[in-house]
C-alpha cells in the first residue's frame, strides 16, 4: 500500500490567517441507471457473506478557509436549546417501552455476578488529575470528548474548545479556550456533538462538530484539520453542507475515526423521528492535511449507531461495526482502499454475542431522580489493531446498567474475550469508553452511581493487560459532591459520550475525559486522568 506521502504531499499553510477559499459542498447524486446497475449487481451477490455495498452519491467540498481562533473574541451564536434530544435508531415507542422494562427494578438488589476471575493487573492515576471544562453555554448533555498529543491534551464539549499543556503535573495549565463557534467561525445554529482525535503518525488534531439544521435543505457539518502539531494555532477548517438530498433529514451523532490514509465519519440519519440508516465516508488525509477540496462517495442505509475505528496499523481493511439497542449480534462492516476513488465497503457480516438489551437508568442517592443511560449503542469510535477491534458499550446487567467489553477477531469474526465492569455489586455503571494499544492492553473510562453505598456520580477508570481473562472495577477518579437535578426533566440526561486515548509518548498509558457533577448539582463538569499500567 501506498504511503501517504507518495499520494500527495502533506505541506504548511503559505501564511497564518489567510483565506485559502470560502467553504463550500455540495451532493451529486449517481445517476438512476447506475443506481439500478448497482442494485442488480447486489442481487446477484445477495448469497454472498460479504455483499458489496454500493455509494449513492457523491460529496464535494471546496477547499478550507484557516482560521486562527482568538480566545478574546467571542462570537455569538443563537440561544441554544438547553437540552439536546437523544435520538433512538430503533422505533420510539418500542424504544420506550423497552426502557420502561428495563427501569421497572428498585434499587438495592445486587448484580447477578457469575464471573470469578484470577488477580488482575488493573491501571492506576498517573498523577493528573483536574477538573476541565464546565457548562458554560447553556447545553446538556455535555458530551465531553478529548484526546492526548504530545504536547497537549484537547478538549471538547457542547458547545467550547479547550487546550492544556501537558506537563507532570495533577493539574495542566490552561493554553487556550474558544467557543465551538468561535473556532468554526460559525454562527447560524448552535454546534453540538463535537469530537476529537489526535494523528500521531502527522501530529495534526481533527476536530469535528454539527450544527442544527438551518434550514429543510441545509445542516452543517465542520471538520477542522490543524496545520501543525500545536492546536493553539492554525486549522483549515471545512464546512459542509450533510443534508445530502435536501429533504429535512436530520444527520445526529456523528462519530469520528481514522486508518493510516484517511479521516472516516459516520453518523445517523433520521427523518423526523424515524431512523433512516447510517451514513459513511472516507476523506483522504493528503487532502484534509493540506486544506485541498475534495469529491468522496457516500454510503448511507447502514446500520446504526455505525463506531469507525482508531487504526493503530497499516492494515489494507478498515471495519466498521454497530450493535443494535439489544440483541445477539452486531453488524461489521469491511471498507478497502479508504483513500481512493475505488474505496469498497462490503458487509454487513454478523458476529455473535450473547443477548444483551438496553439498559435501566442510574440511579442516584439522596433523590428520586434517574440518570440517562441511552441504549445500547458503541458511542465512541473503536481501536483496530492487527485482527483485534476493541469496544465497549452500556447493557443491562439483571436489573443495573454496567459496560461491556469485547475484543473482536477480526479474521473469524468471532469475541476473543469480552467481560462486564463495575464498581460494585450494587453500582449504576454507564457512559464507558475504550481505547486499546497495540500490545493488546485497554483502558475504559465509565461513570458510576451507588445508592446502596451513598456515592454519588463517580469518574471511574480501569483496563486489563491482554492475557487477562476479565476486567477489574479500577479505582475512581473522582466523586461528584451531590446529585445531578438541572431540569424538572427525570431522567436527566447524561454523556452523551466520554473519551479515551492512548498516550502518544508511553502506549501503557492513558489519558481520559468524562462527566462529573458541580457544586450545587445544576451543572455538568468534566475530568481529565492520565493513567496506565
Amino acid at each position: 500500500m501506498k504511503k501517504l506521502a507518495e499520494e500527495n504531499s502533506i505541506k504548511q499553510p503559505n501564511g497564518k490567517g489567510k483565506r485559502a477559499m470560502r467553504f463550500n459542498s455540495r451532493i451529486n447524486n449517481f445517476s438512476l441507471a447506475a443506481l439500478i446497475s448497482c442494485a442488480v449487481l447486489l442481487l446477484l451477490r445477495a448469497a454472498s457473506a460479504q455483499q458489496e455495498i454500493a455509494p449513492v452519491a457523491a460529496l464535494e467540498v471546496a477547499p478550507a478557509t484557516i482560521v486562527d481562533a482568538q480566545p478574546n473574541y467571542v462570537m455569538e451564536q443563537p440561544l441554544p436549546p438547553r437540552e439536546i434530544p437523544f435520538r433512538p435508531t430503533m422505533d420510539r415507542t418500542a424504544y420506550d417501552a423497552e426502557k420502561a422494562q428495563a427501569n421497572s427494578y428498585a434499587p438495592g438488589a445486587v448484580k447477578p455476578i457469575t464471573e470469578t476471575f484470577a488477580p488482575l493487573a488493573t491501571p492506576a492515576i498517573r498523577r493528573v488529575n483536574f477538573n476541565a471544562h464546565s457548562a458554560t453555554e447553556g447545553l446538556r448533555p455535555p458530551d465531553t470528548h478529548g484526546a492526548v498529543g504530545t504536547t497537549h491534551f484537547v478538549q471538547v464539549t457542547n458547545s467550547h474548545i479547550d487546550m492544556w499543556t501537558r506537563q507532570n503535573t495533577q493539574t495542566l495549565p490552561l493554553a487556550k479556550s474558544v467557543t465551538l463557534a468561535t473556532f468554526f467561525s460559525y454562527t447560524a445554529e448552535t454546534l453540538f456533538d463535537p469530537r476529537v482525535v489526535y494523528d500521531s503518525t502527522w501530529n495534526r488534531w481533527i476536530v469535528t462538530a454539527e450544527a442544527f439544521a438551518e434550514s429543510a435543505t441545509v445542516q452543517r457539518f465542520f471538520i477542522a484539520i490543524s496545520t501543525s502539531a500545536d492546536p493553539t494555532s492554525t486549522f483549515f477548517i471545512y464546512n459542509l453542507n450533510v443534508n445530502f438530498f435536501g429533504n429535512n433529514n436530520f444527520w445526529d451523532f456523528p462519530q469520528l475515526g481514522m486508518d493510516q490514509d484517511a479521516v472516516l465519519i459516520t453518523a445517523n440519519i433520521f427523518n423526523g423521528n424515524t431512523f433512516l440508516g447510517a451514513d459513511f465516508f472516507a476523506v483522504a488525509k493528503a487532502r484534509l492535511y493540506n486544506g485541498l477540496g475534495f469529491s468522496v462517495p457516500v454510503f448511507t442505509g447502514l446500520a446504526g449507531t455505525l463506531a469507525p475505528p482508531i487504526v493503530r496499523d497499516q492494515n489494507a481493511s478498515t471495519f466498521l461495526i454497530a450493535a443494535p439497542p439489544s440483541g445477539t449480534s452486531f453488524s461489521k462492516y469491511t471498507v478497502t482502499n479508504t483513500s481512493r476513488a475505488g474505496i469498497g465497503l462490503t458487509g454487513p457480516v454478523s458476529i455473535t454475542v450473547p443477548s444483551y438489551s438496553v439498559p435501566p437508568a442510574a440511579h442516584q442517592p439522596g433523590t428520586t431522580k434517574l440518570l440517562d443511560t441511552s441504549d445500547s449503542r458503541f458511542v465512541n469510535a473503536s481501536t483496530q489493531s492487527g485482527n483485534d477491534l476493541w469496544q465497549t458499550h452500556t447493557i443491562a446487567l439483571g436489573n443495573f446498567p454496567a459496560p461491556k467489553i469485547y475484543r473482536i477477531d477480526t479474521s473469524t469474526n468471532t469475541v476473543s474475550q469480552s467481560g462486564s465492569y463495575f464498581a460494585s455489586g450494587t453500582s449504576d455503571d454507564f457512559n464507558a469508553s475504550i481505547a486499546a494499544n497495540d500490545a493488546g492492553d485497554c483502558f475504559v473510562t465509565y461513570t458510576s452511581t451507588d445508592t446502596t453505598a451513598g456515592k454519588n456520580a463517580q469518574v471511574r477508570l480501569s483496563g486489563k493487560r491482554s492475557a487477562d481473562a476479565g476486567i477489574a472495577a479500577g479505582p475512581s477518579a473522582f466523586t461528584s459532591p451531590t446529585f445531578y437535578h438541572p431540569s424538572a426533566d427525570n431522567p436527566e440526561r447524561w454523556g452523551d459520550y466520554s473519551a479515551v486515548t492512548t498516550d502518544p509518548l508511553d502506549a501503557a498509558n492513558a489519558w481520559l475525559v468524562n462527566e462529573k457533577v458541580n457544586q450545587g448539582g445544576l451543572l455538568w463538569g468534566s475530568r481529565i486522568v492520565r493513567f496506565g499500567f
